[in-house]
C-alpha cells in the first residue's frame, strides 16, 4: 500500500507523464572528486555553475551538480536541479543559489538538504527529503526557510522578500531574531516586511513577479536540441484535453496525457501539477535502480454501509427493518471496515486522479481534483467498463452518455480538502431512461492523512477559536433533494444538524431550508495542541406562530482529547436538543452519543492544521450499534419505537480565514442569578392523570444560578422550576444542573467561547439532577441515564427566533443574558415516592430563562423611581397545544415605597398586569404580584439587576397566567428608561 502522504503526488503523476524531463541516475564517485548530488535538468543560456575550487564555468543540460556548487544566473540565466532524493530547484533570472549540504541515504530516506539562496528567485519541488519534518532548509538574506512535503516559490528580488507554499503541507520561517512564522496550509505567502511578517492569501501579483523570473527569452528551448514547433504540439493531443469533467477506461492507454492550461491561473496549476510528476517520476526511476520494494499503488478507504437491519445496543427489541432511510450506516450489520482503492487512470477531463474500489459488488469511481469543498457528480458504466462523469458544485448534473450498453448509474457527493477526501455514492437499482436511485442503500467513504499532533500548534503565542463549516447529512441531502429542470438533480441542503431524516421529512424542506445554525465553534485550550479544547455546534429554528409553528434545536457541546499519550484527537458528546413538528404533537427530546469519525489510519481529525474531520453517531468498536433516540413523553400516533432510532454524518472543514486569537474576544468571568421556566410534558400526565401539558415556573432569582470560567473555556449551573399551580399530582419541583458539577469537576460538558457563544449539557453528577415529590422527599435522576439537558443564549444562533420575536420590542441589554433549555428525565425511586417512576417520562422542550447580577436589596436606591421596558417570551399550552409566544414587557419601580407595577402586552393576542410588592429573601431582591386581570390569573416574580451604568440598569423575572384553557408561563427582561 502507498504512503497515504505521496497519495497526492501519485495523482498528479498521472496528469503530467508526457511532460517529464529525461535523467541520468547519479553514480558513485571517486575519493577525490567533490560528491556529485544532482544534475542540471534544464539549462538556458547565460547559467553558470562553480564546484568547490573550480573556475566559474558555464552549465549546461546534463552537467553534475556538486556539494557546495554555487549556481548564478544572468538576466536571462536558467537552470533547473535536480538532486538525488527527487527534490528540485528551478532557479531564476539574476539568482544566486548554492548547494550547501546534502546527504541522502537512499535505503533508509534519511538525509538532509541545506541551499542558500542569496538573490533572485527559485522553486523548489519537494522530493523524500522533504517528506520529513527539519529535511529541507532554505537560508536567505532575511532568515531560514524550512519546507516538509510540497511546492514552494522563493523570491528574495525585492525589498519586501515573498515565500510561498503553493503545494504541500508546511512552510516554515524563522528569523534571525528567533521570531518564527508557520505557513501550513498551500495558497499562502509570508511577506517579510521592515517593521512586521505578514501571512496572506497567494495572490496573482505573487504569480506574475514570481512567474517573470522563470520565464525563459525568446529563443530559447530549455536546453532542448530541437526546439518544439506549433505543428509538433498539435500533433501531441494536448489541444483535445479538458473536454469533459471526467472520463476513464480500465484498458491502458497507449500514450499519457497531457494537461491544457487556459489561463494564467490555469498555468500555474498546471506548472505546479508538472513539477510533481518531475518529482515522483525522479524517485520512480531512482526506486527501479534501488534493491528495495515498490509499494503497490492503492489507498486504503474506511467504508461504511447501512445493513439489512438495525438494532441499538441499548434496546435490541427494536429492528429497524431500512436503516439506511434512517441514516444508520455503519452498524448492525453494516459494512464498517477498510477498503482498499486502486489508483487509476484519467482519460480525460480535468480530474487531477482517480481512486477505484469495489464495495458490496459495486464498482466505486472517485475522481480526485485539485480544489477544496463540496462537489456533486452523475456517472454512468458501461460494458465496456468505460466510465463518464458529470459535476458540478452545486447540483447533480445530467448523466453523461456513453457508447455501448449501459450497465449503471451513480449519483454522489464529494468533499475534498487538504490531506482528506470523503464521498456519499448512491448506485442505481433500476438503469434505465428513468433509473432508480438506491438511496437507502448509500456508500459512506472516509481517507486521508491524519493530523500530527506531535508536531502541531502555531507560532503566535495565544489560543483562538477555531470555526468549522460543517455540511448537509448525506442522507437527508438525498432522500429531501427534488428533481432538476435539465433532467439532472438538485440535493437537498441545511443547516439543520444531527437531525433523523424521518423527523426532517416530517418538518419538511420550507422549515429546514430556514434553519440556522453556528459553525462547530472550537476554542484552543492552547497554541500547542488540540487536547483539552471545548467546543460547540448548534441548529436552531422557531417558525410559524400559534397551531402552524415548529421548532428545532440541536447541540453539540463538549471538549477534544487526545488518545494513546498524544495521539489522535477525538471529539466525543452527547447529543442534545429536540423537535416539535406540529403544535398539537409531543416533543422529541434528543439523546445518543456523537463523535468524530475514525479514518482508515485511526486519525479523526486530517491535515496538517486538524483541517477536517467528520462528525456523527458513536461508531467506534463496541458503540457501533448506539445511534441517534429521539424520546417523547407521548409518543405520537405516527411515530413508532424503530422511527426514534437514527444517525447522520457531518464533514467538517476549517474556515482558517476565521480563526479568531481568544485574546481579541470579549470573555466575562461572573455569576448570574434569575429566572427560568417551562412546560412540563410528563407520560404520567399524558397517559395516567390525561391532564397534559402543565407550567412550571422559578419562584425567586436563587432559583437560577450560571458561573462563567473563561480561563477553561466552560460554564456551570442548575436551574429549578415549580409547579406553581399544583396541577401535577407527584412532582413539587424539577431541579436541573448543567456544564460542570457543583464542586467544579467535569467541565468537559459545556464551552464558553465569548460572552454571546456559549452552550452547556447536564452535568456529569446526574445526582445532582432530581425532583422534589409534594411530599418533600428528594428522588434523583436514573443513574444509568443521561438527563439530556441542554442550556443554550439567545444570541447563540442569532437570527433563530426572529420570527418569534418579530411581535416584540426585544430588549437589547448585553448586561443580562436569557435563552433556551430543555431536558428529558427518568427516576431511580428506591423509596416508591413516584408511583409507577419505572414509567414515568418528563420532557420540557424549549423552556426559556433569564439571568443577570441581581443587586441585594440594600444596595438598591432609597428614593426615586425607575421605569424599565424589554420583551417577555415564553410557553403557551392551548387546550392540547403547545408553542412559543413573545410580547412586550413594561415595569416601573418605586425605590421609596419598595413597589412596583409590571405588564406583558401582546402576549399570544392577550394582555395582563400585576402590582408589586418586595418580599425579603437571603440574597438579592425580590418583587412579586399577583395576576388579576378580567378572566386571567397567576403570579409575576421580578428583580432588579445591574448594569455597567448602574446597580439598577435593568429588570428580569418570570410569569405564570391561566385563563381557562389557556396557560402561559415565561421570562422577562428590560432595561431602564
Amino acid at each position: 500500500m502507498i504512503n497515504c502522504k505521496n497519495f497526492y503526488f501519485q495523482l498528479a503523476r498521472s496528469i503530467a507523464a508526457g511532460l517529464v524531463i529525461g535523467f541520468q541516475v547519479a553514480s558513485a564517485t571517486s575519493a577525490f572528486a567533490a560528491p556529485k548530488v544532482g544534475t542540471a535538468a534544464a539549462v538556458n543560456t547565460d547559467a553558470y555553475g562553480a564546484a568547490p575550487g573550480s573556475a566559474r564555468k558555464a552549465k549546461l543540460m546534463g552537467d553534475n551538480v556538486f556539494y557546495n556548487e554555487r549556481i548564478e544566473t544572468s538576466e536571462t540565466g536558467l537552470v533547473q536541479v535536480l538532486l538525488n532524493d527527487g527534490s528540485t530547484f528551478t532557479v531564476g533570472a539574476n539568482s544566486d543559489l548554492v548547494i550547501d549540504e546534502f546527504v541522502y541515504d537512499p535505503d533508509s530516506g534519511a538525509g538532509q538538504l541545506v541551499a542558500t539562496l542569496s538573490k533572485g528567485v527559485a522553486r523548489f519541488v519537494g522530493g523524500k527529503l522533504s517528506k520529513k519534518r527539519g529535511g529541507v532548509t532554505v537560508n536567505t538574506p532575511v532568515g531560514t526557510i524550512g519546507i516538509r512535503g510540497g511546492i514552494a516559490n522563493l523570491d528574495v528580488s525585492g525589498a519586501e522578500p515573498v515565500f510561498s507554499l503553493v503545494f504541500g503541507e508546511e512552510l516554515t520561517y524563522s528569523s534571525f531574531d528567533g521570531s518564527k512564522r508557520r505557513i501550513y496550509q498551500p495558497g499562502y505567502s509570508l511577506q517579510i516586511g521592515e517593521f512586521s511578517n505578514q501571512i496572506r492569501r497567494l495572490t496573482q501579483v505573487d504569480m506574475n513577479s514570481f512567474q517573470s523570473g522563470l520565464q525563459s527569452a525568446i529563443g530559447q528551448s530549455g536546453g532542448a536540441v530541437n526546439k518544439p514547433t506549433g505543428e509538433r504540439v498539435e500533433r501531441s493531443g494536448i489541444t483535445e484535453v479538458n473536454s469533459g469533467l471526467g472520463e476513464v477506461e480500465n484498458a491502458p492507454r497507449d500514450k499519457p496525457q497531457s494537461v491544457k492550461s487556459t489561463s494564467l491561473l490555469n498555468a500555474e496549476d498546471t506548472l505546479v501539477q508538472i513539477q510533481v510528476a518531475n518529482s515522483q517520476r525522479t524517485l520512480n526511476e531512482i526506486d527501479a535502480e534501488l534493491p528495495q520494494d515498490v509499494p503497490a499503488e492503492t489507498v486504503d478507504v474506511r467504508v461504511l454501509t447501512a445493513g439489512e437491519n438495525f438494532s441499538p445496543i441499548w434496546d435490541p427489541s427494536r429492528v429497524v427493518a431500512a436503516p439506511g432511510a434512517q441514516g444508520l450506516i455503519g452498524g448492525s450489520s453494516g459494512l464498517n471496515q477498510n477498503v482498499p482503492f486502486e489508483l487509476g487512470e484519467v482519460t480525460a477531463g480535468d480530474a487531477g486522479g482517480l481512486v477505484i474500489g469495489t464495495v458490496e459488488g459495486n464498482e466505486i469511481y472517485q475522481f480526485v481534483f485539485q480544489r477544496t469543498g463540496g462537489y456533486f457528480y452523475s456517472q454512468t458504466y458501461n460494458e465496456k467498463g468505460r466510465v463518464a462523469q458529470n459535476g458540478d458544485f452545486n447540483v447533480i448534473p445530467e448523466l453523461p452518455t456513453l457508447e455501448g450498453n449501459v450497465t449503471n448509474y451513480a449519483w454522489g457527493a464529494q468533499y475534498n480538502n487538504i490531506d482528506f477526501g470523503g464521498f456519499a455514492h448512491v448506485p442505481s437499482i433500476v438503469p434505465g431512461a428513468n433509473p432508480a436511485f438506491d438511496i437507502e442503500n448509500m456508500i459512506i467513504g472516509i481517507w486521508g492523512i491524519g493530523t500530527d499532533f506531535d508536531n502541531f500548534g502555531n507560532s503566535t503565542g495565544g489560543s483562538s477559536v477555531r470555526s468549522y463549516s460543517l455540511t448537509t447529512d448525506p442522507t437527508i441531502m438525498f432522500a429531501l433533494g427534488s428533481n432538476g429542470v435539465d433532467g439532472g438533480f438538485v440535493p437537498f441542503e441545511t443547516q439543520a444538524l444531527f437531525v433523523n431524516p424521518l423527523v426532517a421529512a416530517e418538518l419538511g424542506t420550507d422549515f429546514l431550508s430556514e434553519v440556522h445554525s453556528t459553525d462547530l465553534l472550537l476554542i484552543e485550550n492552547s497554541s500547542a495542541t488540540l487536547d483539552a479544547g471545548h467546543f460547540l455546534a448548534s441548529s436552531f429554528l422557531i417558525d410559524g406562530s400559534e397551531l402552524s409553528q415548529k421548532s428545532l434545536v440541536s447541540l453539540a457541546v463538549g471538549d477534544v482529547y487526545l488518545e494513546n499519550s498524544g495521539g489522535y484527537g477525538v471529539m466525543s458528546t452527547g447529543r442534545r436538543g429536540g423537535h416539535r413538528v406540529s403544535a398539537e404533537q409531543s416533543a422529541g427530546l434528543y439523546g445518543g452519543a456523537l463523535g468524530t469519525v475514525t479514518g482508515p489510519d485511526g486519525s479523526e481529525f486530517f491535515g496538517p492544521n486538524a483541517q477536517s474531520f467528520v462528525i456523527g453517531n458513536d461508531l467506534s468498536a463496541g458503540s457501533l450499534d448506539d445511534p441517534y433516540s429521539d424520546n417523547y413523553a407521548h409518543q405520537p400516533a405516527n411515530i413508532t419505537r424503530e422511527d426514534r432510532v437514527s444517525a447522520g454524518l457531518h464533514v467538517g472543514a476549517l474556515d482558517e480565514v476565521n480563526v479568531v486569537p481568544v485574546n481579541t474576544l470579549s470573555r466575562t468571568d461572573q455569576t448570574i442569578s434569575g429566572y427560568a421556566s417551562g412546560s412540563l410534558e410528563s407520560s404520567a400526565n399524558f397517559t395516567g392523570q390525561n391532564i397534559g401539558a402543565i407550567g412550571f415556573a422559578s419562584a425567586s432569582p436563587s432559583d437560577l444560578t450560571m458561573t462563567f470560567n473563561s480561563s477553561e473555556h466552560t460554564l456551570g449551573g442548575s436551574l429549578t422550576v415549580r409547579d406553581t399551580k399544583y396541577q401535577d399530582p407527584e412532582i413539587a419541583d424539577f431541579t436541573v444542573r448543567f456544564g460542570f458539577n457543583s464542586d467544579g469537576s467535569k467541565d468537559f460538558r459545556a464551552a464558553f467561547i465569548d460572552d454571546d457563544t456559549y452552550a452547556a449539557r447536564d452535568a456529569e453528577n446526574r445526582s445532582e439532577t432530581y425532583v422534589y415529590t409534594d411530599s418533600e422527599i428528594k428522588v434523583e435522576h436514573h443513574s444509568g441515564q443521561n438527563p439530556n439537558t441542554y442550556v443554550i443564549p439567545s444570541t447563540l444562533v442569532t437570527t433563530a427566533d426572529d420570527a418569534l420575536m418579530a411581535v416584540a420590542t426585544e430588549c437589547t441589554c448585553a448586561f443580562l443574558e436569557w435563552g433556551y433549555w430543555g431536558t428529558q428525565m427518568n427516576y431511580n425511586d428506591s423509596s416508591d415516592a413516584l408511583e409507577g417512576a419505572a414509567n414515568r417520562h418528563d420532557a420540557f422542550h424549549l423552556g426559556t430563562w433569564v439571568a443577570g447580577d441581581v443587586t441585594n436589596s440594600a444596595a438598591l436606591p432609597t428614593t426615586g423611581s425607575a421605569s424599565y421596558a424589554g420583551h417577555a417570551v415564553g410557553n403557551v399550552i392551548n387546550i392540547n397545544s403547545q408553542y412559543l409566544a413573545a410580547g412586550d414587557f413594561n415595569m416601573t419601580v418605586d425605590f421609596g415605597r419598595r413597589t412596583g407595577s409590571a405588564s406583558v402586552t401582546g402576549f399570544d393576542g392577550r394582555s395582563f398586569g400585576a402590582e408589586l410588592t418586595e418580599h425579603d429573601i437571603a440574597s438579592g431582591n425580590h418583587f412579586v404580584g399577583a395576576i388579576s386581570e378580567q378572566t386571567i390569573t397567576g403570579a409575576m416574580n421580578t428583580s432588579i439587576v445591574g448594569g455597567p451604568n448602574s446597580n439598577h440598569q435593568g429588570a428580569i423575572g418570570n410569569f405564570n397566567a391561566v385563563d381557562g384553557n389557556w396557560a402561559a408561563n415565561g421570562i422577562v427582561a428590560g432595561e431602564l428608561q
